[in-house]
């Protein structure tokens, strides 16, 4: 199916306001744009308007940004005068990893490679207080926390919150920590994570960026049962698994990061074949 002159106009329109390239000459799937397009035309008419809409609230995020949205988020909790981080004086700060991720390689660990940053280290929010930077074979060091001593996890992305509760559990469990002495900083977070996470183990999440759910948390009753309907069926059409659909534990993202999370709408990752790549694809 070819794209409609409407369709392909309100694709550039969107494509502008998001500040992403459009190409001015001839180019292939290295192009979001082409690529959008791909996926765009399998699709009908209601299918097309409903991605370009959500595309429209579409967050994406470079790696070359995570050190200035860092900075930020410190910035703002320093700003809020937050207790947690001013009666602490010592911070072991540590990638969120849950144990089944130990031996791969997670976005967690780029974010807490940026936490090293000068930037970081003289950030306000941490003048005056000790800290240590543990990957996970050190994460022993965190034993036995003085009552002024916190655990600081650090990633780029909250969905589910799963990921994080397993991690939180572990070391609870093994290093026998008080939950009120850990706290997560990611750059982004989705609301239903963040209250999973609280409601699970006590602990809290700061973020620059918080979202809610794309469609569920956003139209009214009528428009959501009708945009959900239309979503089923864009899944059916790209054969996503049932943990995925709607995104990971139906989680409804709108983001893309370093690595698109599967807890984005399928229907802006899933690719359906090697020579039909996705727009924010993960593989």
């Amino acid at each position: 199916m070819r794209l409609s002159a409407s369709i392909f106009l309100n694709l550039v329109d969107v494509f502008k306001a998001n500040g992403w390239e459009i190409p001015n000459g001839p180019s292939g799937m290295e192009s979001r744009f082409n690529r959008f397009c791909e996926r765009l035309s399998i699709l009908d008419t209601k299918e097309q308007q409903l991605v370009i809409e959500l595309t429209r609230r579409f967050t994406d995020i470079s790696g070359s940004e995570y050190l200035q949205l860092i900075i930020k988020l410190l910035n703002r909790i320093h700003d809020e005068r937050n207790a947690v981080f001013s009666t602490a004086k010592k911070f072991f700060i540590l990638p969120l990893v849950a144990p089944q991720d130990f031996s791969r390689t997670k976005s967690s660990s780029f974010v807490w490679y940026y936490f090293r940053d000068e930037l970081v280290k003289y950030n306000p929010l941490f003048v005056g207080k000790n800290l240590v930077y543990c990957d996970i074979e050190k994460a022993s060091w965190v034993r036995n926390l003085k009552t002024d001593e916190m655990v600081i996890l650090v990633d780029d992305f909250i969905g589910s919150g799963e990921t994080a509760v397993g991690a939180v559990t572990w070391i609870v469990d093994t290093f026998k920590i008080d939950p009120k002495q850990i706290v997560i900083l990611s750059i982004a977070a989705q609301e239903l994570g963040i209250k999973h996470i609280l409601q699970e183990t006590g602990v809290a999440t700061y973020s620059y960026y918080k979202f809610t759910r794309g469609i569920s948390d956003f139209y009214s009753d009528e428009q959501r049962k009708d945009y959900l309907a239309i979503m089923n069926v864009i899944e059916d059409k790209l054969k996503v698994d049932s943990e995925d659909r709607l995104g990971y534990n139906q989680s409804e993202a709108l983001i893309s990061l370093i690595r698109t999370p599967n807890n984005t709408f399928p229907v802006f990752w899933k690719t359906k074949n090697r020579s039909k790549p996705a727009p924010f694809p993960r593989d």
